[in-house]
């Protein structure tokens, strides 16, 4: 009886060791995360002092940091109201821009992968988009096409919206940051 109890204990001690560690390290972790109105970033990521959760997501290989002097990664995974992004409704994406050299705004799955989509288009650059008088961002995200800054999104299901900033003051300031300094994400209507 004794064998099968140690065994038992052994097993469950295994399971629960590798499923809390697999738990700690399958998405990004909550340590070092700075959230901003619907906007999250790690901006210790890249920098030499990143925790050993952030460390280990990266070691999975799926992507990869910019650099603390480099820029900053924000990321959207639901609109200002708090409701999911959803590849079945229109959102509106507009406002300021925090100061930077160079910006990218696109559009990833729930794992920050890119989309297969039928247009090529999955990202917009700083120097790509038409600008209204005011010289604000106004872009509009939606899986049909759309007039002016369009940027697409799939049929349906969860995605990103990934804003990287390069050479700017924020990566260091993150925490520093209102959100009526960043891109606001409006849902504007669903089918």
């Amino acid at each position: 009886m004794r064998i099968l109890d140690l065994a038992y204990i052994l097993a469950l001690g295994a399971g629960l060791g590798l499923g809390t560690a697999h738990w700690a390290v399958a998405g990004r972790p909550a340590l070092g995360k700075i959230e901003v109105g619907a906007w999250a970033a790690w901006p210790r990521s890249g920098g030499r002092d990143v925790d050993p959760y952030m460390r280990a997501y990266l070691a999975r290989g799926v992507h990869l940091p910019l650099g603390s002097g480099e820029g900053l990664e924000l990321i959207a995974e639901h609109d200002d109201d708090g409701q999911a992004l959803d590849g079945r409704c229109r959102y509106r994406l507009s406002g300021a821009t925090p100061p930077a050299r160079s910006w990218t705004i696109g559009i990833t799955d729930g794992e920050g992968l890119p989309f297969r989509l039928p247009l090529e288009r999955r990202s917009f650059t700083d120097s790509e988009i038409v600008r209204p008088e005011d010289g604000r961002m106004l872009i509009v995200a939606a899986a049909t096409p759309e007039a002016g800054n369009w940027l697409p999104l799939p049929v349906s299901g969860r995605f990103q919206i990934r804003l990287r900033l390069y050479d700017t003051p924020i990566s260091t300031q993150t925490g520093e940051t209102r959100a009526a300094n960043l891109p606001r994400i409006a849902r504007l209507d669903c089918r």
